[in-house]
């Protein structure tokens, strides 16, 4: 064997390597950064060999994508340069050398150096990220310096043309998370009872007191005057626990009764009854409050109502522990509520509904799309669209959906016929 037939055989054993690790620094790169921080979070856990050096060298991204782009640009510009020293030797400088030189190490490092080891990687992301993490912490140690340097240029770079940087955003945005949860959904992986919970959860953060109250024309209250047989009877009629207790208006709420502290009078007690020295303090809050601090108040708070005000100090409605859990898991139904009515269907195209129903109840339920900044009820959503009160038996046509009048009560509507 001649040193000519030597050294192409050593040409080609280095250009093998070569190709090799093109496809391991390739292989690296789809592995590792694919991997999110919550699978990466799940490795952990479940506490499988690797997966916290793995979890330590994702932290950096920006540092290990540049080693690994670095490293693997070295491998293929060397392979490149190899192979056109190669076919130069092999073709005796023949002119064609290097066209046949660059086309076979296309196809060299397009099969070997970038497809099969990402699509393998991609398939097998856990596994292959795990075993390529100890060289990948070497090569990060060696390259540093190099790394270091094309940093500062390309932050430079970003700042010449007001590029910014992901660093400190968050991995995964609200939005992103309950497209997750709608695709998990549509997958089979949660129940729709899940989705709703997780959605309702989403929403809930967002919410505000006046959003999840009782209205004040909804309230039940005691008049302070009345006597004990009066609020029994109340207590009798609406199978309420507690009530709130208002002087001359329901502006005034001088505090909430429960029935336990009312129902086991002594005769005396309640000949000489005044409801006054049975009410407990009320807690108050106002109509802008986030529910997620209220519901952390009322429960250091021990309360389990809340009376909700406006601005000037009046009564807006009130708000209960379990109308505040309602928003997430939706309608609790004890044995003494009646079966909601709120949305009755009467064909496929045909619904009754309580003009006090929420817009987006209504919109969810129903399938359409009404929307409105000033009204939270489908009621307030008309009047705020004709700028009055409608008359009874009046129809209206918002966005191809027909709404007609069937119930008045002064100046509230009551019941709306709906065609979609």
């Amino acid at each position: 064997m001649g040193s000519t037939e030597g050294s192409i055989i050593i040409q080609v054993v280095i250009l093998a390597i070569l190709l090799v690790s093109s496809g391991f620094f390739s292989a690296s790169e789809t592995a590792l950064m694919s991997l999110s921080k919550i699978r990466i979070r799940h490795m952990q856990e479940e506490d499988i060999k690797g997966s916290k050096l793995v979890g330590k060298l994702t932290e950096d991204s920006g540092k290990l994508l540049s080693s690994i782009l670095v490293g693997n640009n070295i491998v293929n510009i060397a392979a490149t340069s190899l192979s056109t020293s190669l076919f130069i030797t092999i073709l005796n400088g023949r002119s064609e050398a290097v066209p046949v030189a660059t086309a076979v190490m296309t196809i060299l490092v397009l099969i070997f150096g970038e497809i099969t080891p990402k699509t393998i990687a991609a398939n097998n992301s856990e596994k292959v990220a795990i075993a390529v993490s100890k060289p990948i912490k070497l090569i990060i140690w060696i390259l540093t310096p190099i790394v270091w340097i094309f940093n500062i240029i390309t932050s430079v770079i970003f700042k010449v043309f007001g590029i910014k940087s992901n660093i400190g955003q968050p991995y995964i945005t609200e939005e992103e998370l309950k497209t997750m949860v709608n695709v998990s959904h549509e997958e089979g992986v949660l129940e729709i009872e899940e989705r709703q919970i997780i959605n309702n959860v989403f929403q809930f953060g967002d919410m505000q007191a006046k959003e999840a109250m009782v209205q004040r024309l909804d309230m039940v209250c005691i008049n302070a005057q009345d006597s004990y047989e009066e609020v029994i009877n109340l207590f009798k009629e609406e199978q309420f626990s507690r009530m709130p207790v208002y002087e001359e208006s329901v502006d005034d709420i001088i505090g909430i009764v429960n029935i336990k502290d009312v129902i086991f009078l002594s005769e005396d007690e309640i000949n000489n009854f005044d409801i006054r020295n049975y009410v407990r303090e009320a807690f108050f809050t106002y109509e802008f409050k986030k529910i997620t601090e209220l519901l952390e108040e009322m429960k250091k708070d021990k309360s389990q109502m809340a009376i909700v005000v406006d601005e000037y100090g009046g009564t807006s409605g009130l708000i209960t522990i379990e109308d505040l859990v309602e928003e997430i898991v939706g309608e609790i139904e004890d044995e003494y509520d009646e079966e909601d009515e709120d949305i009755q269907v009467i064909k496929e195209d045909e619904y009754i509904i309580d003009g006090g129903k929420k817009i987006s109840e209504v919109n969810e339920l129903i399938g359409t799309n009404l929307e409105s900044e000033e009204f939270d009820s489908i009621g307030g959503f008309i009047i705020g669209y004709l700028k009055r009160l409608p008359e009874e038996n009046e129809v209206i046509e918002v966005d191809n959906v027909r709404f007609c009048i069937e119930g008045l009560d002064k100046n509230r509507i009551k019941k709306i016929r709906v065609f979609t």
